[in-house]
């Protein structure tokens, strides 16, 4: 067991650079989100098809910027869950070279399903893509769960 344990957490300090690459990834991409957002934004009110008080509520919002807005909210909703995953791991010295795989390849499915929302926004591709992550953060929560279980450190 001792030797299991040695291989799945050993490189401990690569493996906490790297999956704060990882969180810092995400938060990027939530901050470009906002980013393509608000160019959006500032577009169609340059371009006069909105009035810039509208953003006092954006209860009218057009549908071409509406899918901008749920883009950004997005990156709070399923991500805050990762966010906690990942950290609670790392405070609880659990995480595992399991954990870095699954939380790029978790962070990759966002991008990927953001970079979708905010482009051609193919429901079918964009359904996949949410799915794929959901699937991946349900394997960040088994892996950690198990993690904790057998190599947290008080």
């Amino acid at each position: 067991m001792e030797q299991l344990a040695d291989l799945l957490t050993g490189g401990a300090d690569i493996r906490v650079r790297l999956l704060a690459l990882v969180l810092a990834a995400q938060a990027v991409f939530s901050i470009r989100m906002y980013s393509q957002m608000s160019k959006a934004r500032v577009s169609a009110a340059k371009a006069g098809t909105i009035e810039p008080d509208m953003y006092k509520a954006t209860a009218n919002e057009p549908e071409e910027l509406r899918v901008y807005t749920r883009a950004v909210a997005n990156q709070f909703e399923m991500p805050v869950l990762f966010f906690a995953i990942v950290v609670a791991g790392l405070a609880m010295s659990s995480t595992t070279w399991i954990t870095l795989v699954l939380a790029a390849l978790y962070v990759g499915a966002r991008i990927l399903h953001g970079n979708e929302m905010i482009s051609t926004n193919t429901v079918f591709k964009r359904r996949r893509l949410f799915i794929r992550s959901a699937q991946i953060m349900l394997l960040l929560i088994v892996e950690f769960v198990i993690s904790a279980m057998l190599f947290a450190q008080a």
